[in-house]
């Protein structure tokens, strides 16, 4: 059967989530193409070849996109089977199908992809839906698919750029954020990918001029024995090569003791998800961590020498303007703006269909029923200020990027408008240097879910 699978966003990498699926296809004696509309236009001429068009939802922005993409298929392709799948496919299962899809596969996706191919390559019928975990004898990615290297995200440090990898070690993740898409399909299950599969997967991306790596596991330290081997054969084979992860707040806390390891095995920054300051909205989340540890995290991760990137979602129903003020607050004290992508400190709570905070009353209350154009449960904040100062700090952060404008900048401005709003003036001591003493190393590219 003629497959094409589509990506439209994967945090600025080169689709793994294309590469992992064409694998198995390929293997089964279906003829695939790829398309990554983050990097190439829609080829109308391969649409219309295809029998089988499969887009892939990693995360939110991939599904927002792929809806009016599905659309625009069926209009080129109206004989198609349209399917959409991975971690978002799953949650919006039913939208999808009663909307653009002919069928959705959630969770392990790989297997299942193939066995709905057969059928319908035999004629036969198929279930419109499948969500199943195995434990699969991973394969090699295809790689050759798609665009080269070049096109994607490259890590920068010390004012080099090199080309940037990415590969999965492990799905899934063993806890419970309430926040997390990935708690209400994956349910605390762990899915490893076989380590042999992961180390070829890095050498052919090393073939294609890879000089760092992005572990893209939800948590790579899930399974820290089995991420340890990884990156110990990894650093025997290819000394040169870095690395980034991502890791809880508390797994950086329990794993201390490895940390300064993994530095002199090549990694040059982690990525961790902090969230807010706030302990109250933290326990709502079911974080797992407090702002205490929050701190504590980040003098371990100084002391190892790894700098530590967090993630935020500052905009939640529960957060106030006074969290806003003191999250700004301890990043300039610590100096710490050149850690944050600017665009995190605009990061609001989405809500998707099945998340675990649906059922909360401390949600409910500020439910505004189910948005279909945004393909979330919107929420609206008690405070008004909350609403506005997001808005405007979105805005900023959109400007600023066309600007190119710097961090400092940036984290400048964000600072002016949070006092502004909370009545509030910058204090002289607290203004910031013209330039930062240190940039850790990051991707070119700013990613957001």
């Amino acid at each position: 059967m003629k497959t094409l699978l589509i990506s439209t966003y994967e945090l600025g990498h080169q689709p793994f989530n294309l590469a992992s699926p064409a694998a198995y296809l390929l293997q089964a004696g279906h003829e695939v193409r790829c398309l990554d509309l983050a990097v190439q236009e829609l080829e109308t001429a391969l649409v219309r070849a295809a029998e089988f068009i499969a887009v892939s939802t990693p995360m939110h922005t991939a599904l927002r996109l792929g809806v009016p993409l599905a659309q625009r298929v069926r209009e080129i392709n109206s004989k198609a089977h349209v399917c959409f799948y991975g971690l978002y496919a799953g949650l919006h299962a039913e939208y999808l199908l009663q909307h653009v899809a002919d069928f959705v596969i959630g969770g392990e996706y790989e297997e299942m992809m193939v066995e709905l191919v057969n059928l319908l390559a035999q004629r036969a019928s198929a279930a419109r839906a499948f969500t199943q975990f195995p434990r699969q004898q991973f394969l090699l990615p295809t790689r050759h698919l798609l665009p080269s290297l070049e096109s994607y995200a490259h890590l920068l440090i010390n004012g080099e750029r090199r080309l940037a990898g990415y590969v999965e070690a492990s799905r899934g993740c063993a806890h419970h954020c309430r926040h997390c898409p990935i708690t209400p399909v994956y349910a605390g299950r762990v899915r490893l990918v076989q380590e042999q599969v992961v180390l070829d997967d890095i050498a052919q991306q090393a073939a294609m001029g890879a000089r760092h790596i992005t572990f893209g596991d939800p948590d790579f330290l899930n399974a820290a024995k089995h991420s340890l081997r990884l990156v110990h054969e990894l650093h025997a084979r290819r000394p040169e090569m870095t690395f980034d992860f991502t890791a809880k707040i508390e797994h950086l806390l329990q794993y201390e003791n490895l940390l300064a390891e993994l530095a002199t095995l090549g990694c040059v920054f982690v990525v961790s998800a902090m969230e807010c300051l706030n302990d109250g909205v933290l326990k709502i989340l079911q974080k797992g961590h407090t702002s205490a540890e929050v701190e504590r995290a980040f003098a371990i991760t100084h002391a190892a020498g790894i700098p530590l990137r967090p993630s935020l979602m500052p905009f939640t129903p529960w957060s106030t303007i006074t969290d806003f003020v003191a999250l700004i607050d301890f990043v300039q004290e610590r100096r710490l703006f050149a850690h944050f992508d600017p665009i995190q400190f605009s990061i609001r709570l989405l809500l998707p269909p099945k998340s675990a905070l649906l059922d909360l009353p401390e949600t409910q209350k500020h439910l505004c029923g189910f948005d279909k154009e945004k393909i979330v449960h919107p929420w609206k904040h008690p405070d008004p200020r909350m609403e506005e100062l997001q808005a405007r700090i979105a805005a900023l952060v959109e400007e600023a990027n066309k600007r190119g404008e710097s961090r400092r900048e940036t984290f400048a401005r964000i600072q002016a408008v949070a006092y502004e709003m909370a009545g509030k003036s910058v204090r002289a001591q607290a203004r910031l240097p013209i330039e930062p003493e240190f940039y850790p190393p990051r991707l070119t590219e700013d990613w957001f879910c």
